[in-house]
């Protein structure tokens, strides 16, 4: 069954030069307005468990709940969006060992150099991972 719920909440907007998150808040007590403010604010798996508490199942493939006319998904895909572009990981060298510089090399300029030096990739640990899964893990990080 489908709830197709108008839910009202206000959205409080603190500006600054760098353009803060917005940060949202239920304008009554009803459970969809709960929901849409912490899809909004965390996400919409914290909104799935919330809503799971409450006996009120919100569909990851269809529409459920609708936010001041918005669709609680894509109201808590932007959040998640943001979240992830915001994630900054460094990586770097603590120590000056062979196997650690490999593993440095082969974030910044792939596996194959990596290859060349060892036969056997499963045996390099990055981190506790094997090398493959650390390059998977923060290939996309600042070095």
């Amino acid at each position: 069954m489908k709830l197709q719920l108008l839910a009202l909440f206000v959205a409080a907007t603190a500006f600054s030069e760098t353009a803060s998150a917005a940060h949202y808040y239920n304008a009554d007590h009803k459970i969809e307005s709960k929901l849409c403010s912490i899809s909004a604010n965390e996400g919409f798996t914290a909104a799935r468990k919330v809503a799971a508490q409450h006996g009120v199942y919100l569909s990851r493939y269809s529409k459920s709940i609708l936010c001041n006319g918005d669709d609680i998904r894509d109201i808590a895909k932007k959040v998640d969006d943001k979240v992830r572009q915001e994630k900054v990981i460094e990586v770097f060298a603590t120590n000056s060992q062979v196997e650690t510089q490999l593993c440095i090399t082969a974030l910044k300029q792939g596996l194959a150099p990596v290859k060349e030096k060892i036969a056997n990739l499963n045996s390099l640990i990055c981190n506790g991972e094997v090398v493959t899964e650390f390059v998977k893990r923060y290939q996309g990080a600042t070095i």
